[in-house]
């Protein structure tokens, strides 16, 4: 079961890449050419999910060592919490870079997406099967490792937002996630005996990858700022 349970997990993560490499705005992004209200908006999705990462990766952590399975996992995670602390407040600095308000931003609502992806991982942390958070971990971190890097440099590369080479920080900070740490993921979980946490596991890349996905594909949709600009 290990090698093709790991296998179907690194084909949801491919796949996710594949299916936010057909939005426009990750398109857009990727080659540069992106305009200010689709970085922006990004950013403010972007605050709103992962300011709800580091608390439900904690809880999924801590609920995981108190039932004793799967501990090197469980210390993975916990210390990955500890690394994603922070990152909502990198999004906050690089939209004020860009000239937006902060307190704009956090009162925002975020995209039905992104609000179905908090649910989710929230779930996930509270459910009996904290493990599942493996899932969501190892397509994200697969994503990061893979579009990050390319992302922040076709924006500063085409310079087309004034002020952008400021305002990459989290871009940076997550296109530091090599693909050596996913592979860390999947060699912290043991083999596997439960069909129910496998499916909870693999249930929680799907669904990752299917809300990630819509994420972009609602910044797409999106034409209006996501916040006032601050005054210059």
């Amino acid at each position: 079961m290990g090698a093709a349970f790991l296998e179907t997990l690194h084909v949801e993560a491919m796949t996710l890449v594949a299916a936010v490499r057909r939005t426009r705005s990750a398109s857009s992004l990727m080659d540069g050419s992106a305009g200010i209200a689709t970085y922006a908006n990004y950013l403010r999705e972007a605050y709103h999910y992962l300011h709800a990462t580091q608390s439900t990766l904690t809880l999924a952590a801590e609920r995981m060592l108190e039932i004793g399975r799967h501990l090197p996992l469980a210390l993975l995670l916990q210390e990955k919490a500890g690394e994603v602390t922070g990152l909502d407040f990198l999004a906050l600095d690089d939209l004020e870079a860009l000239g937006f308000s902060r307190a704009d931003v956090i009162t925002s609502v975020p995209a039905p997406a992104t609000r179905a992806y908090i649910a989710w991982i929230n779930f996930l942390g509270h459910g009996d099967h904290p493990s599942g958070y493996l899932g969501n971990a190892y397509v994200l971190e697969y994503l990061a490792s893979v579009c990050a890097g390319p992302v922040a440099d076709g924006l500063v590369r085409s310079a087309r937002i004034p002020g952008i080479r400021k305002a990459v920080r989290l871009l940076r900070n997550r296109a530091d996630t090599k693909e050596g740490y996913v592979r860390t993921l999947a060699n912290a979980l043991p083999p596997l005996d439960d069909p129910e946490e496998i499916d909870v596991i693999l249930t929680s890349a799907r669904v990752a990858r299917l809300l990630y996905a819509g994420i972009l594909t609602a910044i797409d949709g999106m034409s209006a700022m996501p916040a006032r600009r601050s005054p210059a």
